[in-house]
């Protein structure tokens, strides 16, 4: 992938389905891989977290770096693995103001903005649903105005489940009612998707490439995008016309 000229990148990978979107209504989309470089999350949670967590207990650092290894095997996939407050308190740090220290790596994934805006031209609806805590979103959303090209703001904290939970798609028709079977999933945590699915939603998209510069994932079970720009063709450029 072009990093340098994103734009440059293939428009759509050969062989991938594409989307009817005369059967969409709604686009459900992650944030945290889908539409920001996750590249941010993987230095936060591999690198700065542990050097900071072995840092402040020097006197034995190796019991340190099981401890977190092992908590955050304990949650991960929970709630609590998104959460501020949990591992504000498990691991004594300030997890937002560290998160400062790195926010020159946050960004916006290559043809986010575009698709995010060819969508509200074509009169879908864009919901985000995401894992990231209120305050995370937040902070991320004051650096990319991510937030201005979405219509609803939804975040797992605010449902007490999280995506991984096949009841969070219940909890979701609550707060942003949604058709099942007129509903596009964007996301590229395989198990938020497993969910899904588990919860009837049937068009699923995951991303290749969560982190721009780390390797590709791979899935057996679902269709990987390239990248975003791999919904574009078919999708409308102008709100369908009332007859």
């Amino acid at each position: 992938m072009d990093l340098q000229n994103s734009e440059k990148n293939p428009s759509a990978r050969p062989g991938t389905p594409a989307v009817d979107w005369a059967g969409i209504d709604t686009v459900l989309f992650d944030m945290d891989g889908t539409l920001l470089d996750l590249h941010f999350d993987n230095r936060f949670w591999r690198e700065l977290i542990p050097e900071e967590y072995i840092r402040c207990q020097p006197d034995d650092p190796e019991c340190a770096r099981r401890r977190l290894e092992d908590e955050m095997q304990r949650v991960r996939g929970k709630l609590e693995w998104y959460c501020v407050d949990h591992w504000t308190h498990f691991t004594g740090l300030d997890i937002l103001g560290l998160k400062r220290e790195l926010a020159h790596h946050i960004a916006i994934k290559p043809h986010a903005v575009t698709l995010l805006d060819r969508l509200q031209r074509a009169g879908r609806q864009r919901v985000l649903v995401t894992n990231a805590h209120p305050q995370v979103y937040a902070f991320k959303h004051r650096i990319t105005r991510i937030g201005d090209h979405l219509d609803t703001i939804i975040s797992a904290h605010d449902l007490d489940c999280a995506k991984e939970d096949a009841a969070f798609w219940e909890r979701l028709q609550r707060v942003a009612p949604y058709d099942r079977a007129r509903t596009l999933l964007v996301d590229d945590n395989l198990l938020a998707l497993a969910s899904a699915a588990r919860a009837g939603l049937n068009e699923l998209r995951g991303m290749r490439y969560p982190d721009e510069r780390g390797a590709a994932m791979t899935s057996e079970r679902f269709v990987l995008l390239e990248s975003l720009a791999d919904l574009l063709p078919g999708l409308p450029d102008a709100a369908p016309t009332a007859t």
